[in-house]
């Protein structure tokens, strides 16, 4: 069984926070296939509109993304799409991929053309790395700071 780390708890908390997601769900794990989204978080935009749905991973490697995390985001980012696809086929869908540090150059070229080319089949693919992954956090810092209701996020 999977447990929720304190970095998917911090994007979930965003989501529900920040973005105002309604449903924030952890750890979903694929059906027939080794894997599981670390956050789907999902958000009403309107009268015969279809929901937001964000569909996050969240490496939290403090000393910067591993090798073997690198080789393994296209791969992983093409599971989502097919979880996506079918658990919610009629809705607005945004992938993310949130870690508080990337080193900088080949491998942060490597996820602006994966971004260029997921464009260019008309889906959403953010990497919320580095001084954007900061700011966000700070967003939910400043929310906290004008917020004192109970929460269930550490």
């Amino acid at each position: 069984m999977s447990t929720t780390d304190l970095g998917e708890s911090l994007v979930g908390a965003y989501m529900r926070h920040v973005e105002q997601c309604t449903i924030v769900l952890y750890n979903s794990f694929f059906a027939d296939q080794q894997g599981e989204v670390d956050v789907v978080a999902l958000k009403h935009q309107g009268p015969g509109q279809p929901r937001l749905v964000y569909l996050c991973e969240v490496t939290t490697h403090i000393e910067g993304m591993a090798r073997n995390t690198v080789k393994r985001v296209p791969a992983k980012l093409g599971r989502l799409r097919e979880f996506a696809d079918l658990t919610f086929p009629d809705e607005d869908h945004r992938f993310q991929w949130w870690s508080p540090y990337v080193n900088e150059g080949a491998i942060t070229t490597g996820f602006e053309q994966l971004c260029g080319d997921w464009a260019a089949e008309g889906r959403v693919l953010e990497f919320i790395i580095n001084g954007e992954y900061t700011r966000r956090v700070g967003q939910l810092i400043e929310h906290a700071r004008g917020n004192t209701s109970t929460t269930n996020e550490p």
